[in-house]
């Protein structure tokens, strides 16, 4: 079989060697940082932030990817085959371009929402409930089946193993109708639409800051500037690859489709330290999920300093105040009192008309961010 090896790689083991150890490390680093990042979450206030939900729910598909998808590819580049079963071949690219959408999309999900956050504060407060989130992250899950199932079992394109680069890949021999439809709607439009939503954050951005300063304001375009990297590395992790892909379409030029794939695995094992960087409540996360002291019973909005629940109350003290809930991170604050003499958080005697559910108050022509 070795002197029938007609493939760039046949005389080159040690360079396949090499790729297989990548592929190992990028498989161990993705696996352990998201499923960090997904403890972090759990075990910590920050699963009571919306936009931490949505990073959960993120890093469980990349967790999934780097653990399904890239030891496969290493076994692949250490066996060196030449042809792969046709049904291994079609569950395996299914798999694979079904977690990509299901990344993609999900970028496109949390940038809609922090475009909604600070433009469109009342349908974000709508959207931030627990059945519009639900149902988002259930859409960012299964919208990419729609499109990879077909060609799974062949019903509308395919996959086909290619020797060449090693992978299986859309089969280029059949009706590409299905492989245009995916690449178009699960890379193109979503691309399209995150870099709409983010320049519209950055419009209003811009108009703010020559009215006033906004302390809330600037907290959401944070946040907001922390998804835009997440979704830059995507992009640039993944663009060499829509390119070759268009202009290189008989594998012609192997190794350039090698390593812009491994470009784009190498995006998803930098989600989290991109949360370490721009994120200080993700370091505490981190840091305080390392040292196992997590909180047990994280309250929504508490911090990670357990107070001591037998700690004396002053006598006179109120101790529940009326509340003020942010429907993105769903922490209670005390209402401020209205005498600008006071620096302290006091009760406001709730008009008998208004609802019982707790409301965020403004002056006459506020806006509000996370």
């Amino acid at each position: 079989m070795k002197d029938k090896c007609i493939e760039w790689w046949c005389e080159e083991p040690e360079t396949l060697l090499a790729l297989e150890v990548i592929v190992i490390i990028l498989s161990l680093i993705g696996c352990a940082w998201n499923v960090i990042t997904i403890l972090a979450i759990c075990f910590s206030s920050l699963r009571f932030k919306i936009y931490c939900v949505f990073i959960g729910s993120l890093s469980l598909a990349g967790f999934l990817y780097c653990c399904l998808i890239l030891p496969l590819e290493a076994v692949t580049f250490h066996r060196q085959y030449h042809s792969v079963p046709p049904l291994f071949c079609n569950a395996v690219g299914g798999i694979r371009y079904t977690l990509v959408g299901v990344i993609v999309i999900h970028l496109g999900i949390i940038a809609l929402y922090r475009y909604l956050n600070v433009v469109h504060l009342a349908q974000y407060q709508k959207l931030s409930k627990t059945k519009p989130l639900i149902i988002t992250i259930a859409i960012g899950w299964l919208l990419p089946l729609v499109f990879t199932m077909p060609a799974s079992f062949q019903v509308w394109g395919g996959f086909k193993y290619v020797p060449a680069i090693l992978a299986c890949t859309f089969d280029r021999d059949i009706e590409q109708s299905n492989r245009i439809v995916t690449v178009s709607l699960g890379f193109v439009v979503p691309c399209i639409f995150i870099i709409f939503c983010y320049v519209g954050i950055g419009v209003k951005a811009y108009g703010s800051s020559k009215r006033a300063k906004n302390t809330s304001l600037m907290n959401a375009l944070r946040l907001s500037a922390m998804m835009l990297c997440i979704f830059a590395a995507y992009f640039i992790g993944t663009f060499p690859y829509f390119v070759v892909n268009i202009y290189d379409r008989s594998f012609s030029k192997p190794v350039h489709h090698i390593w812009t794939t491994f470009l784009g695995w190498t995006l998803y094992c930098m989600n989290p330290i991109v949360y370490t960087v721009m994120d200080f409540k993700f370091r505490r996360a981190y840091k305080q999920l390392f040292l196992c002291k997590c909180e047990k019973n994280p309250r929504r909005g508490s911090s990670f300093n357990c107070t001591n629940p037998l700690k004396r109350v002053p006598s006179g003290t109120n101790t529940n105040p009326v509340k003020n809930v942010h429907p993105d991170t769903l922490s209670t604050l005390p209402i401020k009192s209205l005498h600008s003499s006071t620096s302290s958080y006091s009760a406001r005697k709730v008009p008998s008309d208004t609802s019982t559910n707790p409301v965020r108050w403004l002056p006459s022509g506020a806006t509000t961010y996370e």
